[in-house]
């Protein structure tokens, strides 16, 4: 896993493609509860730890993170919006136009401390040539701080 950021973080740097700037857009933290689904009775995880196991099976609801996002100026530059999650998977696409706003599920808040795929998002906006011009990154790290930018914004 950690790998994995790794080469991302080290892909990231090589390219240079500059931050969006702050103005720009907003993005906001909307923390609900909600009942984790039950596991599979029929299926176990050998390599599971302890505290994957009382996490998995804790009674009652659990702290879950949504991002709001919203892009609040359009550059002339920017066509299209991709968001990748920390896996590499695309979660979010769109043609732009104008102003957007969406939703993006960074999930359980143990699991963003943990550095599950949710803990990191990154919103590439790209040019009719599909050049990526800038970029928007949201990072959780291990102890709870939250990041867009490489700035910290606070806490979960």
């Amino acid at each position: 896993m950690y790998t994995l950021l790794i080469m991302l973080v080290s892909f990231l740097s090589l390219q240079e493609v500059p931050y969006k700037a702050e103005e720009e857009f907003t993005i906001g933290l909307d923390l609900s509860f909600k009942q984790r689904p039950p596991a599979s009775n029929y299926a176990y995880n050998f390599d599971e730890t302890s505290r994957e196991y009382k996490k998995r099976t804790m009674p009652g609801p659990t702290p879950y993170l949504v991002l709001s996002v919203s892009i609040d100026k359009v550059n002339d530059n920017e066509t299209r919006l991709k968001v990748f999650q920390a896996d590499e998977k695309m979660v979010y696409s769109k043609k732009l136009k104008q102003e957007v706003k969406f939703s993006l599920d960074a999930g359980y808040t143990d699991d963003l401390v943990d550095q599950l795929p949710g803990h990191l998002h990154v919103i590439s906006f790209y040019d009719d040539k599909r050049n990526e011009v800038s970029r928007i990154v949201i990072n959780f790290d291990k102890d709870g701080n939250y990041f867009v930018n490489g700035k910290q914004r606070g806490k979960i």
